[in-house]
């Protein structure tokens, strides 16, 4: 791919990153290991040791063990056992308190398994597996988020690896509570599904992306139902990828970064929520960790599995998206996790020698001018990470020159034996376990449903072949459970996660703090609105009727609530239209009486109605308009 002038560039920048790391590491007569920059404060940082992969030993030692891939010396190896004796006395291993794969024990496990791979020492693979079953609940229910770089989906990729090297029945039952993990937690959107809504997260929605979000789930997620044959993951990964295009934002050819900061929460109308609030900071980012360059790596291994032509479509807007960028090149970021470097492995995919050749040298450039990979940080001449610093982009040459595994885009080996997991797993067995949870009380009315009658497209596809056999059962009540069930599918495609609930409630909070401080006139005079968040249900068509069920959105899910009848009936009257409470005790005095009420009736409804109000007030449930 190269010509002999460029590999020898290219050697010779590798080694210029050698050099330097020979030059900075700690040795001791058994060990070897370096120190890692951690900020203290916004511009001090002082150094401390890590072993994860992201910018720690792990990350360097795999650096190594791909460079004697590369050349063969027999140093670099010596540094690899080493490196690989200081991480795993560190005490921070023995007793760990993080578990994932890129910045955790996962990646510990992970960087033995290859040291593994390369050198054929047992000891290796014996120590992942010894440190696998030592922390199983940790690096299975331990981690909250489901995403690649810090949560269970990165393990589950690690997990099979482990699997496959040593064939152990508990680890094989850890890799199926992930998967399980990931049936469960999938939530239904406006399309596909999503993961991570839970307070894991501060975003706008469930992210995208390769390293935090949908696309790097999905990257898991294929690779694991290839290993295992198991066609219900490849379905789970394509739905994750559906997700992800509801935030394609085609003018920029980029995946939306949802990420909110306390900046991008500095705006006066957050709690509305709206997509275009946040708009204008959301396209520029395109980085491997983010947007279209990670994004990319996905869409492609999707393309190769399916040969569909939406990804190849995505991979091509992908990838004329880093070229956009590259055009540019206007910053002195060339780090793999967020900067230039980590928009190689989808150029190489694609034969990109040109551009890759461009990056490598303005990345040189800028390391013999500042010492650093990354401008924005004040640590970077300090940094040897892998994802965050020096050895990473020591790491994506050897890459370039040598086409082999890539942590950006870690794979698993071909599984040549039937799967376990094919029946358990299947495409059939996934759609019912993720369509019957929004329908539980619905299929229990109805009794036996034929397994085949789970083989929808969609959760909206189910709802139509559910509803004809709701209709042909001419059951009055299993009608009504149907209707309940499908108004609250439709509330959980527009539910954005914890965070948007947070935010909101704050706003909420606040505005009834402040209405609720005023006298009773003065709130009798005000109009009334139904709380966003808030949505009637009635249980027959007649809209009067009290016997209503509040449909709650709230940070963990929607919620049911029954409310009393006096409740009832304010909740009913300012959701058909918005009244004030002058007019609200109008309209409940016509329900409630027949005749003129006496005036000391009238006093009495007009104080049980500002009573009534100010409760739902303080609960949310009732807002002043605006």
């Amino acid at each position: 791919m190269f010509t002999t002038e460029e590999t020898e560039r290219l050697k010779g920048q590798l080694y210029e990153i050698y050099g330097e790391l020979i030059s900075s590491h700690k040795e001791n007569e058994q060990e070897i290991w370096w120190q890692t920059p951690f900020y203290t404060s916004q511009d001090e940082y002082e150094f401390r040791e890590s072993y994860d992969l992201f910018n720690g030993n792990c990350g360097i030692i795999l650096f190594f063990l791909k460079l004697y891939q590369f050349d063969g010396n027999n140093d670099h190896l010596r540094i690899v056992n080493k490196g690989m004796r200081r991480i795993l006395n560190a005490e921070t291993v023995q007793h760990p308190k993080f578990f994932a794969l890129y910045t955790g024990l996962g990646g510990v496990i992970y960087t033995c398994l290859k040291v593994f791979e390369v050198t054929g020492n047992t000891f290796y693979k014996e120590k992942a597996l010894e440190l696998t079953l030592a922390n199983k609940q940790e690096l299975t229910a331990g981690l909250l988020k489901a995403d690649l770089l810090s949560g269970y989906d990165g393990n589950l990729l690690m997990l099979t690896l482990l699997y496959h090297h040593t064939e152990n029945n508990e680890v094989l039952r850890m890799v199926s509570l992930l998967i399980e993990r990931l049936i469960t937690e999938a939530r239904i959107s406006e399309q596909g599904l999503k993961w991570d809504y839970s307070s894991s997260k501060k975003n706008y929605d469930s992210m995208t992306g390769f390293s935090h979000g949908a696309a790097g789930i999905a990257w898991v997620l294929m690779q694991v139902g290839q290993y295992f044959k198991a066609t219900g993951l490849n379905y789970l990964a394509e739905e994750a990828l559906k997700y992800e295009m509801q935030y394609y934002y085609s003018p920029a050819k980029n995946w939306l970064d949802l990420r909110l900061g306390p900046h991008r929460l500095n705006k006066a109308d957050v709690h509305e929520w709206k997509l275009q609030t946040f708009l204008p900071e959301m396209t520029d980012v395109n980085a491997w960790a983010h947007g279209a360059a990670g994004v990319g790596i996905t869409r492609q291994m999707a393309f190769q599995l399916t040969k569909q032509k939406q990804y190849q479509l995505s991979c091509s807007n992908a990838l004329q998206r880093c070229l956009d960028d590259l055009e540019k090149l206007d910053r002195t970021d060339f780090t793999l996790v967020s900067g230039y470097s980590g928009m190689i492995p989808l150029l190489l995919s694609h034969k990109m020698k040109a551009q890759i050749v461009l990056i490598l040298s303005k990345a040189r450039m800028f390391y013999q001018k500042t010492n650093s990979f990354n401008g924005y940080l004040s640590c970077g001449c300090d940094d040897y990470g892998l994802l965050s610093g020096k050895s990473g982009i020591g790491y994506i040459i050897l890459n370039v020159l040598n086409n082999t595994d890539s942590v950006l885009a870690p794979g698993l080996p071909k599984n040549y034996g039937k799967s376990v997991f094919e029946d358990q797993y299947s495409k059939e067995q996934i759609k019912k376990s993720v369509f019957s949870k929004y329908y539980t009380r619905t299929l229990e009315e109805l009794k036996a449903i034929d397994s085949t009658f789970f083989n929808a497209n969609d959760i909206n596809e189910f709802k139509m072949n559910l509803e004809r056999l709701v209709l042909g059962s001419g059951n009055t009540k299993t009608q009504n459970i149907f209707d309940l069930e499908s108004r609250l599918v439709d509330l959980w495609k527009q539910h954005k996660g914890y965070f948007s609930f947070e935010q909101k409630g704050k706003y909420l909070y606040k505005m009834a703090d402040e209405i609720l401080s005023i006298t009773d006139q003065a709130l009798m005079a005000k109009s009334f609105d139904l709380g966003g968040h808030i949505e009637l249900y009635h249980h027959h068509d007649d809209l009067d009727d009290p016997d209503i069920l509040l449909l709650i959105s709230e940070g963990n899910g929607i919620k049911e609530l029954n409310v009393g009848v006096f409740a009832a009936m304010i909740l009913n009257a300012i959701s058909k239209k918005r009244l004030t409470g002058v007019e609200l005790v109008k309209s409940i005095q016509a329900r409630l009486f027949k005749e003129k009420p006496t005036e000391k009736s009238l006093i009495e409804l007009e104080n049980k109605v500002v009573q009534q109000i100010r409760l739902l007030i303080k609960a949310g449930f009732v807002m002043v308009a605006h």
